[in-house]
């Protein structure tokens, strides 16, 4: 498969990805998770480019070969940094190298908290995108803390930011033995805990998104687990549900929950039934 790589103004060093299809019909860019990085999306990357979509993918900043103080970075960062990175990509599809690219339909899609990162990113600047895909977005999380941690959550991002609050259990991520032994081995997955920076802006971060929401003006696909306990699916659920009004209507918001699912529903037993539903939903849109 044949690689371009796009360097990122204003960001530090951020780069993007770019994998090409062949014949291209549209081009995606995929937003990973917290303390992952975009070299666990081979598999993904694979489907949507035998499917004709071109897929940019980057390392968030702090994570897996980006540069930043590991997974210490406020998602606001986060989203200023998405937006940089499709204006980069825009600009490379207006290039000679990229000549024709800039007619293809534009997608974003993200998973956990790259999914908050997409939806911020696609309801602040929503006029050059066809559609947005939310696997197991990062909306609502933290059910499992304790009520006192959670009030706490503004004071610690604020004067303890670097303070880990929390720990991921890579077994929440997937039923599949392989993919937590992948990711538990893996030596670029940040494996300590989540700093107080991280979480708290991702708490509050996902409750102003979901707030907001009825702005967006895009047809989304959600996709979540019943059984995930890392964001939980209580937040895509509340983001399905939110109507719009009879004079603003809200945009077709496909919402598909799969049971017993885990975190990573394209890496958990649920895996083909996941792809299926973002297959369809892509050629949907893309016919």
């Amino acid at each position: 498969m044949r690689e371009t790589i796009i360097p990122v103004p204003g960001t530090s060093g951020l780069q993007a990805t770019l994998h090409h299809a062949e014949d291209p019909r549209a081009l995606l860019l995929l937003v990973h998770g917290f303390g992952e990085h975009s070299g666990r999306y081979g598999r993904t990357i694979r489907f949507l480019t035998d499917r004709g979509i071109s897929v940019a993918a980057y390392d968030l900043r702090g994570h897996g070969t980006a540069p930043g103080p590991r997974a210490k970075v406020s998602v606001e960062t986060h989203i200023h940094d998405n937006l940089a990175v499709r204006d980069a990509v825009v600009e490379w599809s207006r290039s000679a190298e990229g000549a024709g690219a800039d007619s293809l339909p534009r997608l974003l899609m993200g998973h956990s908290k790259g999914g908050l990162i997409a939806g911020e990113s696609a309801l602040r600047r929503p006029w050059d995108l066809r559609g947005l895909i939310l696997s197991s977005p990062g909306l609502i999380v933290g059910e499992g803390t304790s009520a006192p941690l959670r009030a706490m959550a503004p004071f610690l991002t604020r004067f303890l930011p670097f303070l880990p609050v929390d720990k991921l259990d890579p077994r929440d991520i997937s039923r599949v033995p392989e993919y937590v032994e992948d990711y538990s081995s893996d030596p670029l997955v940040h494996h300590k805990g989540v700093p107080a920076l991280s979480a708290g802006t991702l708490y509050a971060g996902g409750l102003r998104f979901l707030e907001r929401s009825r702005a967006l003006r895009l047809p989304t696909l959600v996709l979540n687990g019943s059984a995930d306990t890392i964001t939980y699916p209580s937040g895509a659920r509340r983001f399905a549900q939110i109507a719009g009004t009879d004079h603003d209507p809200r945009p077709e918001i496909t919402y598909r929950e799969f049971d017993g699912g885990r975190h990573e529903l394209f890496n958990d037993l649920c895996a083909d039934e996941a792809y299926a539903a973002l297959g369809e939903w892509l050629d949907a849109r893309l016919t």
